[in-house]
């Protein structure tokens, strides 16, 4: 490009910008698609010219290992792909580490906020953050629930609940919040709850102990409180299973409105306007995805640049497709997976002007 710098003896002036990779990539994996997500950052730093250090969850470490094996098989040179296994510390040691140029986090919110202020005191490293989020749907007053219900089902209860991107709060216009808790009810009360190893299982277990005490605890409160609409249950049987769960919300003040449970337990509510329905939609430090529920284009569309999240859907939910970036506003993190705007997280951009 030609700088705007003018020439005072018959010099001339010329410029053009660059990326470099930023060098080594620490990514830090969760335990609920630690294959699929590990390969996501491996994709990216890869694409970019970067080396990677994987750190998988203590809960699921097999598979990335298997992979790092298979890539030395495939030919990757060794050193591009590193995988390194422990428990939170191991973590902690590869942010503070000087050689690591950029962290990259898919995990909760507080250990993503931990995270984050720990890059930052390291010499500003580079983070990006794919965090949780209490994610919300709008079923709209014209919406078919017959129609919608097996989507609105498998989005939702998908891996038993255990993804970021689940909704975990639906808002329902009063004129069918009944018959959608009436239809929900029923079609998760046919649920057969089994192993996964089980081809005629509809519903496994929740991934770990400290996984299952969580979300039991969520259960209990919402039990106490009589909120429990159908579910509920801890199941006495070999393995962390509880029966996916419908609640109440008492009111916005409630801990299960505004707390993510990660699993299988979403909460209802009715909403009368649309000045209403985006209230409770945005009313929330999370911001990861949402969805509105209709056939009214036109309303959808208008809703669409009010809602308060980084991913939104029309008539689907949690379905992620690589060509489209992916991540969160607010409490729900920082970058962006997918598409080519992670690239501006991998590179430095370089800027060079000449006189000659």
């Amino acid at each position: 490009m030609q700088p705007s710098i003018p020439s005072m003896q018959g010099e001339k002036y010329t410029a053009f910008t660059l990326r470099q990779p930023v060098g080594v990539v620490a990514g830090i994996v969760p335990w609920n698609f630690s294959l699929m997500i590990g390969v996501w950052k491996i994709g990216s730093a890869l694409t970019t010219g970067c080396t990677i250090v994987l750190k998988p969850s203590e809960f699921a470490s097999l598979s990335l290992l298997r992979l790092a094996e298979l890539a030395i098989e495939a030919g990757i040179p060794a050193g591009v792909i590193n995988v390194v296994t422990g428990k939170g510390e191991t973590g902690q040691y590869l942010i503070e580490s000087p050689l690591v140029k950029k962290v990259s986090f898919t995990g909760s919110v507080p250990t993503g906020i931990a995270i984050g202020k720990l890059a930052m005191s390291s010499d500003l490293t580079r983070v990006s953050l794919e965090l949780g989020g209490k994610n919300a749907i709008a079923v709209l007053a014209d919406a078919n629930i017959d129609e919608i219900l097996p989507t609105l089902l498998q989005a939702t209860f998908v891996h038993q609940g255990q993804v970021c991107a689940s909704p975990e709060r639906f808002f329902v216009h009063h004129t069918k919040h009944d018959e959608l808790v009436e239809k929900l009810s029923k079609a998760l009360s046919q649920f057969k709850i089994g192993s996964a190893m089980d081809e005629g299982s509809m519903f496994g277990p929740l991934s770990n102990q400290p996984h299952f005490h969580k979300v039991k605890h969520y259960l209990d409160m919402a039990k106490a409180n009589n909120q429990i609409i159908a579910g509920g249950e801890a199941l006495d049987q070999t393995g962390y299973f509880v029966q996916p769960t419908i609640i109440s919300f008492k009111n916005t003040d409630d801990p299960l409105f505004s707390e993510e449970t990660f699993g299988p337990v979403v909460g209802v509510m009715p909403f009368d306007t649309d000045e209403e329905l985006i209230q409770l939609m945005n009313q929330s430090r999370f911001g990861l995805t949402a969805s509105i529920w209709t056939n009214d284009l036109s309303k959808a569309l208008r809703l669409i640049p009010k809602i308060e999240a980084g991913t939104l859907w029309v008539n689907m939910h949690t379905f992620l497709d690589p060509s489209v970036p992916f991540g969160g506003v607010k409490a729900s993190g920082i970058g962006r997976e997918f598409s080519d705007a992670f690239i501006e997280d991998y590179t430095e951009l370089k800027s060079v002007m000449i006189r000659y």
